[in-house]
């Protein structure tokens, strides 16, 4: 998430300096799916064509999660356009998702940052310690792996995306709530020989299968021999190489030269950080909460926190937002990660395992009756894993930088349907343009007046003159298209760097309340320092 973080400051002109004790960018897929939120985000920093050049899948291959006895075995169902990721055209979103694991994404943000002269990306550091200042900023001790030395940089802001054994949590003395290791789990990563061209029609992203002697899940890592299989394990019985290799041929059904890659043990938490700052230092991604990865959320979400994050800080650097907008980075994001929390821990309740039932392998009446049955359940209860896209894009924030009116009422949140709203704090809704271009593509890097009917021209130059004041960027877009006005249904949205509503209305009474309220100016809050 660092560097996620990175590119949004620099794509802002602000200096960073990237601290990662690692000698290079990790190489564990552990993450598959990037999701439509994150395509968004990668093609405003125009990056999303050269990341789906890094997909190791091509257009058509099947976008789709499989249910099945065993590899070779007997189908249950499937789920088509999972994640949102086939590559066809969407009204909803302006990128599909795709299959591109956590380690080319960062190499993509690596190579984008490494052009960039305002970024420092310092590989073989580990950061040692750090004090806050009162009158503001931050001193960081790190600790260069090659040589020993210690250096000492000065920063505005330090924010820990350290992962889930965070140093800069635990320096902040910071505590995690919820529970920890509810599920524990083996992956592996596999080279098998020839088994993806063998699969003709059965090919999907993933094949989740439900039989007595290996339920797991596995899929290909690309179109040639890579594999990932895992499965869920007791927390206290260690299961050797050799046990687990039997176990991925019987879940495969047939015979075929294996090769262990890799294994990674892991278990599952559902945690939350009791606070996500402490004065100048900030906490994101696994560093402040903690979830299964069912649902393709982990990464994704991390990536969203560096995102929300990222566009306040570069407010206060740059003067124009009150630290209130700072505080409200956990005030939005908390409330989605309980929720993402919460969905992913009924996922995991929801594994192969779950399904199976006698007669299930059996080619006779019975057993195809049985499979049918299972769909069904099947249906019910892994939807919500495969298609999320109501928490990917439905979620709303709530804040006191969010400017909502009397009487505006959200669509009830869904995990699995996404009902475009123009209800402050929500998602901006998107539309194509007659000349092919997204909405969203016209949205500057600061706040966006979208004007939809006719324009309330006194007050628009209100409302420049006291953005010019408050020295807060803000540029005015009108679409000449009657479908946008008629999915926003009102005069004017006042939209967000991070594509989210700050304000919708009819006219602009008040231009100064409403600069001052969307930057943060119009509350003041007290934040507890080091």
């Amino acid at each position: 998430m660092g560097l996620t973080l990175a590119t949004e400051l620099t794509s802002r002109g602000h200096t960073v300096c990237v601290i990662e004790q690692n000698e290079r960018i990790g190489l564990e897929p552990r993450a598959k799916i990037t999701d439509v939120r994150t395509m968004a985000h990668m093609r405003r920093w125009g990056l999303s064509g050269v990341l789906r050049w890094r997909s190791p899948f091509t257009t058509d291959f099947p976008r789709r999660v499989r249910f099945a006895t065993r590899l070779f075995g007997n189908d249950i169902c499937y789920f088509d356009n999972a994640f949102c990721s086939s590559p066809v055209r969407d009204d909803r979103f302006p990128e599909h998702a795709d299959f591109i694991p956590q380690h080319s994404i960062e190499s993509v943000l690596l190579d984008h940052l490494r052009k960039k002269p305002v970024a420092d990306v310092r590989f073989q550091h580990r950061l040692e310690n750090f004090r806050q200042h009162e009158n503001g900023g931050v001193t960081i001790s790190a600790r260069n792996l090659d040589t020993s030395e210690v250096l000492s940089l000065e920063a505005r802001f330090l924010v820990g995306t350290d992962g889930a054994d965070s140093t800069v949590r635990n320096r902040l003395g910071v505590q995690m709530t919820g529970a920890s290791s509810i599920a524990s789990f083996t992956t592996l990563f596999l080279r098998i020989p020839g088994l993806n061209n063998d699969l003709d029609d059965k090919q999907a992203l993933f094949h989740l299968l439900v039989n007595p002697n290996a339920p797991c899940i596995m899929g290909p890592m690309d179109t040639n021999d890579a594999w990932f299989w895992g499965m869920s394990v007791p927390g206290e019985k260690a299961i050797d190489d050799e046990a687990m290799l039997d176990l991925v041929v019987k879940s495969i059904g047939r015979d075929y030269t294996v090769e262990v890659l890799e294994r990674d043990d892991w278990a599952v938490h559902e945690l939350l950080a009791e606070r996500y700052s402490v004065g100048d230092v900030f906490l994101a991604g696994d560093a402040c909460h903690q979830h299964a990865p069912f649902g393709g959320h982990k990464m994704n979400l991390g990536i969203g926190d560096a995102v929300d994050l990222g566009w306040k800080i570069s407010g206060v650097l740059e003067g124009w937002a009150n630290r209130t907008l700072l505080d409200s980075y956990e005030t939005e994001r908390k409330p989605l990660h309980q929720k993402v929390l919460e969905t992913s821990t009924e996922n995991v309740g929801a594994l192969s395992e779950r399904f199976l039932s006698p007669d299930i392998e059996e080619d006779t009446q019975e057993g195809a009756s049985r499979r049918r049955e299972t769909a069904e359940a099947v249906r019910q209860l892994k939807t919500p894993e495969f298609h999320p896209l109501g928490v990917v894009l439905g979620y709303r924030y709530e804040s006191p930088v969010i400017l909502s009116e009397k009487g505006d009422k959200p669509p009830a949140f869904s995990v699995t349907q996404y009902r475009p709203s123009t209800c402050p704090g929500s998602l901006a809704p998107h539309e194509w343009l007659p000349d092919g271009s997204s909405l969203y593509d016209h949205f500057g890097k600061g706040f966006t007046l979208l004007r939809l009917d006719q324009p309330l021209e006194e007050q628009e130059q209100h409302l420049m003159e006291a953005a010019r004041e408050a020295g807060m960027p803000l540029t005015i877009y009108a679409p000449e298209s009657l479908s946008v006005s008629a999915l926003y249904r009102t005069r004017y949205a006042l939209v967000r760097p991070d594509q989210h509503i700050a304000w919708r209305g009819e006219s602009i009474p008040s231009p100064e309340a409403l600069i001052d309220g969307a930057r943060g100016a119009g509350y003041m809050t007290r934040r507890m320092a080091v």
